[in-house]
């Protein structure tokens, strides 16, 4: 074990050189120096030798290689893995996807042994910094395949994998007040996805949300104990965007959490030394020396009464199954990632595994496991400069296919061991919950206890008018009734479902009721017309309706505060006319605010009381709305900022719609005639993303309109695109 100044033949130098410092730390660097130790490792080198190969052809392939050309020289000197690399996706062969590096941890999950370690494509190559070694050293955020710690960290705080997340637009507070908006990889939006869904297919907005429920800091917690030893700025330090990869870890690092759930839950390795543990973090360190005889073939490692692996339970048995039946399951990722794809291994070899993309595609991950073996890989670029357009998917996952193809292809198929205590369930196939008689069914896995117990309130039925689609009174004639089920989401699906093609769009009930048949409001002698129950109204307020028939003498209308008042104020004269549909009286709500009650009395001769009464709100106050973000003079670089984030905070009591609205230039150019709003929103939160496209300055503000009809403009908010920094 020399020092690596020249080049020399040593084989699997990273991993020699971390067997090195391992063994400085145990017997300090003169014993080491000194020579005459033999050292027992882990290493499995014909697997070495193939990750780093199939490895160094797949990047081959990414910077713009012919493809066949690559596998055929791989295989000629011997890269046998080569032949398992899936194909490029046409739109990648033969592009310059400029990437560099890369690197691949492999580990027995049994064992906690590491067998392969390739820091990087080439330790010898200066120009990626090959000495660096990426697995062991390196510190690269990972993206979405962090995301496991989150839902199992929910999962064992009694959430199930039924549990239905809404993948729409959602904004999250922050502590800094700037609103958290997450967007997904494919910049759409899902609706309804339970848990298992959610994390299967790595959709970001239920992922934050999860982590929202969670606790940022329970997450931490559950991330150093199955073995990430970095997040370690405090509990206070990170936010939302760490469930998404917004924390920097280390591959060996994560390679060794997941293989806590290809066990099972437990954690096989070597106990961490006493000088270096830390409270909260894992006591076992991956296994990399089996056996040290000193030069007089002496055992002096590992102690006689310490014998390697030493073994955890971090999770649950239970838990664990939970986490490897959902990263296992194909058919619940085929929606994003097509089908087939590269986290798909032959002969339906079951196989856990989640990717991760970073912004900007700084880092492509992929981190994946069967019961026998635990396979991590990372590739990007030593400076971490963009690669272009290079996913966990397409840049990692066929790395990871091929290595797994390869160490596995003469290994029996062995499925993950389902526990005891774990029950099946049939679930609403939307909503998670217990079905009702009109939902689509699927089975779910719970730990006893979590199961759902509320029935779904999604699919609900309703007696429609099937010549009218409206709504039946009693009445419709009961032939011409009949039964609908529809779905009934919550308001904040609003502007999701409006976004869909018609014929992708699920069936939502009708809100007016039939009014062809039986008698109507209208048509009795004591109505109120309009105003509508329950409408917004200001200003004044025309009441039509009718006060007729009967022994009539005079009518009035009169008014009063709140749902049962008190007290009535009239308004205007008493009438002696009779009104048939047609204006009964002006009502001037100015002044006013809050819920009225509106009544048209009509008194008989006889001095017998007739009455209509209904409920109104008075809005004469318009919105209040700010643009809270983007911040007044704010810089965005063209090409490494995507978008500009807009949001408006507004107060009423009902918003009927917020517009956005952007125009180039400063303030003292104002928005040119007929500008059309870039964006509405019907429902909160009144969050949206301009798309960062030209240099220049631009300009926004927002127009708030509320259910009385009441109209308020922002302030403008200029901001300005700058094109971007050399070296970003």
């Amino acid at each position: 074990l020399a020092h690596f100044e020249e080049r020399y033949d040593i084989l699997a130098p990273h991993f020699s050189v971390y067997v090195r410092k391992q063994l400085e730390e145990m017997f300090g660097p003169e014993v080491v120096y000194r020579g005459g130790l033999r050292v027992y490792t882990t290493l499995d080198l014909d697997l070495q030798e193939q990750a780093q190969c199939v490895a160094r052809a797949h990047v081959r392939r990414l910077s713009g290689e012919d493809e066949a050309t690559v596998i055929q020289e791989a295989l000629a000197e011997g890269c046998e893995a080569a032949q398992f690399l899936p194909p490029l996706r046409p739109s990648s062969v033969g592009r310059d996807h400029n990437v560099s590096n890369a690197s691949v941890v492999v580990i027995r999950p049994a064992t906690g042994e590491i067998l392969a370690m390739v820091g990087s494509l080439d330790y010898w190559n200066k120009d990626i910094d090959g000495h660096f070694n990426v697995a062991a050293d390196g510190l690269r955020q990972p993206g979405s395949s962090f995301k496991p710690f989150t839902y199992v960290t929910l999962l064992s705080q009694g959430y199930n994998a039924a549990h239905m997340f809404l993948d729409v637009r959602k904004a999250f507070q922050q502590p800094n007040g700037i609103p958290y908006v997450p967007e997904n990889y494919d910049r759409k939006y899902h609706g309804p996805q339970r848990l298992r869904l959610a994390l299967a297919r790595s959709y970001n907005i239920p992922a934050v949300e999860a982590l929202s429920l969670a606790g940022v800091d329970n997450v931490i917690r559950t991330a150093h104990k199955m073995g990430i030893n970095t997040l370690n700025r405090g509990l206070d330090y990170y936010g939302l965007s760490l469930t998404l990869g917004g924390g920097e870890v280390h591959l060996l690092d994560m390679v060794y959490a997941f293989s806590v759930f290809a066990n099972g839950g437990r954690m096989y390795g070597a106990p961490v030394p006493e000088d270096r543990r830390r409270a909260g973090y894992r006591e076992l360190d991956p296994i990399t020396i089996l056996a040290v005889y000193d030069r007089d073939g002496n055992q002096i490692y590992p102690p006689q009464d310490e014998p390697i692996p030493q073994e955890q339970e971090i999770l649950s048995p239970q838990l664990a199954y939970l986490m490897n039946s959902i990263l296992s399951d194909r058919r619940s990722r085929w929606a994003a990632f097509g089908h087939p794809n590269a986290l798909e291994l032959s002969n339906d070899r079951p196989a856990a595994a989640k990717t991760g993309t970073t912004n900007d595609f700084r880092d492509a991950w992929t981190i994946g496991y069967t019961p026998q073996l635990a396979v991590g890989v990372w590739v990007g670029n030593s400076d971490n400069s963009e690669m272009k357009y290079v996913s966990g998917a397409t840049g990692a996952a066929p790395i990871w296919h091929a290595v797994m193809e390869y160490a596995l292809q003469d290994e029996e198929i062995v499925p993950f061991v389902r526990p005891e205590g774990l029950v099946e369930r049939a679930v609403c196939a939307v909503s998670g919950k217990l079905p009702g008689p009109h939902c689509p069914t699927v089975t779910e896995l719970f730990i006893p206890g979590t199961e759902p117990t509320e029935h779904c309130d999604i699919h609900q039925v309703f007696r429609v008018n099937r010549e009218t689609g409206r709504l039946c009174t009693v009445y419709t004639p009961p032939e011409l009734c009949e039964e609908r089920v529809y779905e009934v989401y919550p308001p904040e699906a609003a502007d999701w479902l409006a976004s869909l093609p018609e014929d992708k769009r699920p069936a939502t009930p009708p809100t007016e009721y039939d009014t062809i048949y039986g008698p109507s409001r209208s048509d009795a002698d004591v109505a109120i017309i309009s105003p509508a129950p329950y409408s917004y109204i200001r200003g004044t307020v025309p009441i039509t309706g009718n006060a007729k028939g009967g022994d009539f003498n005079f009518y009035r209308v009169v008014f009063g505060e709140g749902l049962n008042p008190t007290e009535w104020m009239q308004i205007g004269p008493d009438h002696g006319n009779q009104v048939d549909h047609n204006i009964l009286e002006f009502w001037d709500t100015s002044g006013l605010d809050g819920l009225y009650s509106l009544r048209v009395s009509v008194v008989d001769h006889s001095m017998a009381l007739r009455e209509a009464t209904i409920q109104v709100t008075v809005d004469n106050i318009s919105p209040t709305l700010e643009l809270t973000y983007p911040e007044e003079g704010a810089r965005y670089e063209l090409g490494y900022d995507e978008w500009v984030n807009v949001n408006a905070e507004v107060e009423d009591y009902f918003i009927a719609r917020v517009e956005f609205y952007e125009y180039p230039g400063g303030k003292g150019s104002g928005p040119p005639e007929g500008l059309e709003p870039f964006a509405v929103r019907t429902v909160a939160p009144f969050n949206v993303n301009w798309t960062v496209k030209e240099l220049g300055e631009h300009t926004f503000y927002a127009i708030a309109v509320d259910a009385a009809g009441n109209v308020t403009r922002s302030d403008p908010v200029t901001i300005r695109v700058v094109p971007r920094e050399e070296g970003q």
